[in-house]
């Protein structure tokens, strides 16, 4: 016996349901799949588009709604759908919806779909501070005109270039975070990226002074969520315009072009909670310069004996 084709699977398909309502709804259910979907070579595609809008038709008949396009594919009506139609895993659900909002855009003319999303690009550049200027940024932070700017200041930066959090993360870090192990100073960073990172050793007495100033509290500012938010704070501090814009991103690219040169990456990728290799390409634009053409005999050594950690 010959196999059947996709197009005979939707002619034939049948239902679970009494056979004079598949009459009156699998016309309908046909056209849809015709119509709204693009052809395929595959029947199981073929039998679950059958199953999918035969169950959205056949429940939107059930909530009084007419045999019509424009009703039954509507916004509101696949959403409804999927959230409370019986007997779907979460998972379904959400691959049902997503699937029957695509078919709903190509089908429908009157229904108000939003328009899909332009992606909106913006030039993204890292401008990493030097060391020296990052030391200037900790010699105005204690200069500042309110407490609130000298303590914000002085956390941003230490956390930022120390340990290239980023400025969410900064907000939530309290001064029991932070603590000394052996020679090195640790940030127990939380959130969704939580893990630890071991602070730079130039900026390890920074982050320690910023702990001590929490006195048990948010390093950044108390009570938190802060009232003076993290962007706020930064624009109002009193810094040179050549140390401008002063940002946390900026900060934490500080933090990020030094450590991508001086670990593993994997080791890199883990310590600054990084999930995916998308950014790397502008932090290593953001990458000095070699000045000499020539490895040097230390370097070539450093090379030869490099392994995994």
């Amino acid at each position: 016996m010959a196999r059947r084709t996709p197009e005979e699977v939707i002619e034939l398909y049948t239902p679970h349901m009494p056979e004079q309502e598949w009459e009156e709804i699998g016309p309908f259910v046909r056209d849809i799949v015709r119509r709204g979907f693009a052809a395929t070579q595959v029947i199981q595609v073929a039998v679950d588009r059958m199953v999918m809008v035969t169950s959205l038709v056949r429940w939107a008949l059930e909530q009084g709604l007419p045999l019509d396009v424009e009703q039954i594919f509507h916004p509101a009506t696949v959403n409804r759908y999927a959230v409370t139609v019986a007997g779907l895993s979460e998972s379904t659900r959400s691959t049902r919806r997503a699937a029957l909002t695509s078919l709903s855009r190509r089908i429908t003319r009157a229904a108000p779909w939003e328009p899909h999303r332009t992606v909106l690009h913006y030039p993204f550049t890292v401008n990493p501070y030097t060391p020296a200027e990052v030391s200037r940024l900790l010699w105005w932070a204690p200069r500042q005109a309110t407490a609130v700017r000298r303590r914000g200041l002085a956390a941003v930066v230490a956390l930022g270039a120390g340990a290239g959090l980023r400025g969410t993360e900064m907000v939530s870090v309290r001064s029991s975070d932070v603590r000394e192990r052996g020679d090195h100073v640790i940030v127990a960073v939380r959130g969704p990226s939580a893990r630890q990172v071991p602070v730079r050793p130039a900026y390890a007495d920074a982050v320690l002074e910023a702990a001590e100033n929490a006195h048990g509290g948010h390093v950044f500012h108390d009570p938190f969520p802060a009232v003076n938010t993290l962007g706020n704070v930064l624009e109002r501090c009193e810094v040179p315009e050549t140390l401008r814009p002063l940002t946390s991103s900026r900060l934490r690219s500080t933090w990020e072009c030094a450590m991508i040169q001086a670990v593993p990456l994997p080791v890199f990728m883990k310590m600054s909670g990084h999930t995916g290799t998308g950014r790397l390409a502008g932090i290593l634009g953001g990458v000095r310069r070699r000045t000499r053409p020539w490895w040097s005999a230390a370097e070539l050594d450093a090379l030869a004996q490099a392994v995994p950690w």
